[in-house]
């Protein structure tokens, strides 16, 4: 009789400690462009394992993200090029105190993975490359000005702009260039190498430093965020020492700390 009450006791007790728990925990909203949607979703497993806050991911190309939100959308943290968060910082949508630096996404090329390695070693090794490609895919300028305005620019700066574009197959963005090249759509696709990072049918090779064009990413809370502190926390584990491996694996490059 005794051992049975203890029994319902701690029961009891240990239905209150889930309930709290299940209670202080949150469901962050993470705005993100898409060359930092596989790294953010690699780390935010682990966030979510050691926190039980869970994640949902808005995401987008930069344009489109911030489009969403001058149409009034919004969450609790956003990772976005540190040029756009410029802007929210001055728009007042960012929460003062919180704009950190979290990685810097490079350009590469990608191949089909058990195809040859693309020589682009030196810019001339890449102009080669390009003009030798039967087929190249790379994200729309219109949707993709980040990644695809950048290679296009690139294309000219080496003259190869007119014979690029004839063989050209654009697309939304960098994860949608991966897949056409593991389906055999395209020889060749170039764009963030964070966005092909999860598509193992892959093999990707980083620009040269001559021809790179390192993008800086920044997040910030959201001014208005009703999970702020458990926003603040996201941020710290997702630039903390213990993640940063994962970051690099995921094809970005982390920001050290001062």
């Amino acid at each position: 009789m005794f051992a049975g009450r203890i029994v319902a006791s701690f029961a009891a007790a240990l239905a209150l400690l889930i309930a709290g728990a299940a209670a202080q925990a949150a469901e962050l909203v993470i705005f993100a462009t898409g060359s930092m949607a596989d790294p953010l979703k690699e780390v935010g497993e682990d966030f979510t394992r050691q926190t039980g806050h869970t994640l949902r991911f808005v995401l987008g190309t930069t344009g489109a993200v911030m489009n969403r939100l001058k149409a009034g959308e919004t969450g609790d943290v956003i990772v976005i090029s540190a040029e756009a968060a410029d802007t929210l910082q001055r728009q007042g949508k960012l929460l003062a105190g919180t704009r950190t630096d979290v990685a810097r996404s490079l350009f590469g090329v990608v191949v089909k993975r058990g195809a040859p390695t693309p020589d682009i070693s030196t810019s001339e090794a890449f102009r080669r490359t390009v003009l030798a490609a039967r087929s190249i895919s790379y994200p729309d300028p219109v949707t993709a000005a980040a990644s695809g305005g950048y290679i296009e620019s690139l294309f000219a700066r080496l003259g190869i702009v007119e014979e690029a574009k004839k063989k050209a197959i654009l697309k939304p963005m960098g994860a949608a260039v991966g897949e056409a090249v593991a389906k055999g759509e395209a020889e060749l696709g170039l764009s963030f190498v964070s966005e092909f990072a999860a598509n193992k049918d892959l093999k990707a090779v980083p620009f040269p430093d001559a021809i790179q064009n390192p993008s800086l990413y920044t997040a910030g809370v959201f001014a208005g965020s009703t999970n702020a502190e458990a926003a603040r926390s996201f941020i710290s584990f997702v630039t903390g020492p213990s993640e940063r491996a994962k970051l690099t694996a995921a094809g970005v490059d982390p920001v050290a700390k001062p």
